[in-house]
């Protein structure tokens, strides 16, 4: 991980599960937000950073989800990818 990026300590941050910047191993002296990022009124982070580990983990679940739903191709993969998203959190 690198060094000179700022952690965040994800408090009642609703996306912190997917956040790298939380999720992230502490390795040696980091620095962390003084407050958490997360802008309630807009519903977003400026500083989210995705954990690819879990995105894969997402995308996995999306996958499993489509297939037992019949393997439609015209199935909605937004939805699909959602509610994995969901069962993550």
């Amino acid at each position: 991980m690198p060094y000179d990026i700022t952690m965040c300590g994800g408090g009642d941050c609703p996306i912190k599960k997917l956040c790298y910047r939380y999720t992230a191993e502490i390795e040696g002296r980091q620095d962390f937000f003084g407050s958490i990022p997360f802008n309630f009124i807009l519903n977003k982070c400026e500083h989210f950073w995705k954990d690819a580990q879990i995105d894969a983990k997402i995308r996995l679940r999306a996958y499993q989800i489509w297939e037992s739903s019949g393997r439609n191709p015209q199935a909605d993969s937004v939805a699909h990818w959602q509610q994995a998203e969901q069962e993550f959190l």
